[in-house]
């Protein structure tokens, strides 16, 4: 996918931005912030360094929350493709991270709406006759680096029990949820992602984890 995602993009045209003191640094040494702001300035080398770095994340989020795979990869590509248009508008003002799961965020609540207007349009049995095990196998394929300590049977029997107790959960607490525990963000980035204050923000972390924890009591050692 990363391929597809770099022919599908142009580089922004020279703008005349600079990255002050940063110019000598390799990409792979300079920050998210600095990368993106290169990329802006026309360099195709920093589009690919943010695709290396971020690209597993946010499909691993988006994922959880449609628990489709060619939907997550149709919307991964989204999110990025949202980075291309931003490039020369885009400002530090904030960790890059909690700005491309913003993006990522919006988009994943713009399909989410979709299904409710069309459920059996995306009915994932009937649109994609997926068997149990294919749906096994695509999420066992996005599983965190975390869990590689375990045999790839037991791997695969914990993804798809998170997968289904996340399948319970309501939208927002699934949401918060998956962003804190598998996505590493801190309290404040997701309340800057999700637009909740930072206290409610907590509460559903926590009201998502009473709840998860009876689903998935008998997977506490690995989790």
């Amino acid at each position: 996918m990363a391929e597809a995602l770099q022919k599908t993009w142009q580089a922004p045209p020279q703008v005349g931005l600079r990255v002050i003191g940063r110019e000598g640094f390799p990409l792979a040494e300079r920050s998210d912030e600095d990368v993106m702001l290169a990329y802006g300035e026309g360099s195709e080398d920093a589009f690919a360094e943010l695709l290396k770095r971020h690209q597993r994340g946010v499909m691993n989020y988006i994922f959880r929350m449609v628990q489709n795979r060619q939907i997550a990869e149709e919307l991964t590509q989204e999110v990025f493709l949202a980075l291309v248009k931003n490039a020369e508008r885009y400002q530090p003002t904030a960790k890059f991270t909690t700005y491309l799961y913003t993006i990522a965020s919006n988009i994943v609540s713009k399909e989410w709406l979709r299904r409710k207007r069309r459920p059996k349009f995306f009915s994932m049995s009937s649109l994609f006759n997926w068997s149990k095990d294919e749906e096994f196998n695509a999420l066992e394929h996005f599983e965190d680096e975390k869990a590689d300590v375990l045999t790839s049977f037991q791997r695969g029997e914990v993804s798809e029990a998170v997968n289904e107790a996340l399948r319970r959960l309501p939208e927002h607490q699934r949401e918060v949820f998956v962003l804190h525990r598998f996505q590493d963000l801190s309290y404040d980035e997701i309340s800057e992602v999700t637009g909740v204050p930072v206290g409610t923000a907590k509460s559903r972390v926590v009201r998502a984890e009473r709840a998860l924890r009876p689903l998935l009591a008998k997977f506490r050692e690995y989790l």
